[in-house]
């Protein structure tokens, strides 16, 4: 007579696997893939009027997710006094704006910059983030996931400015 443990092997396995399967669904859960990149210009002659698309590209919805607007560097294309933060994107250029309650699964919303009382203006060129902050899990409301997304304002070889992606640590 063979004598076994309190569980056999083929429990082992279930259990393995369901240990494997909460970690995989808890991981999806805490890092959704979500993308914030620049639109279509809406003034060719005014960057400030760029939409910028927040897609999610993650298994789950996202909830809460608000835009807002952190400077670096600012240069008027008028002349007037360059705009340097005194630290990388730590600042708070605008207040946040609600883009969407809900962001399913492949969908994505857009919003303009948020720069106040700047649409008048021109840029020669700009270095600026979008920091976005969104709830990842419906029922865990105090956990809220923050995203920097690094852009700068720059001139093509058209002779009109668009905004480009950049790594934060650049």
């Amino acid at each position: 007579m063979k004598i076994t443990g309190f569980f056999n092997r083929e429990q082992y396995i279930y259990g393995a696997f369901a240990i494997g399967a909460t970690f995989a669904t808890i991981w999806i859960a805490v890092n959704p893939r979500v993308y914030v990149y620049p639109s279509v210009n809406l003034d060719p002659t005014n960057p400030v009027f760029t939409p910028f698309v927040v897609r999610n590209e993650g298994y789950l919805a996202i909830r809460d997710v608000k835009f807002e607007c952190s400077l670096k560097h600012l240069k008027l294309a008028s002349g007037g006094p360059d705009v340097i933060a005194e630290e990388d994107y730590n600042n708070r250029f605008s207040d946040p704006k609600q883009v969407s309650r809900v962001i399913l699964p492949g969908e994505e919303a857009s919003e303009l910059l948020p720069l106040s009382n700047m649409e008048n203006n021109q840029f020669e060129n700009a270095d600026i983030a979008v920091r976005l902050s969104f709830r990842p899990i419906r029922f865990w409301p105090s956990y809220k996931k923050e995203e920097l997304h690094r852009f700068e304002l720059k001139t093509a070889k058209d002779g009109q400015r668009y905004w480009f992606p950049q790594p934060i640590n650049k």
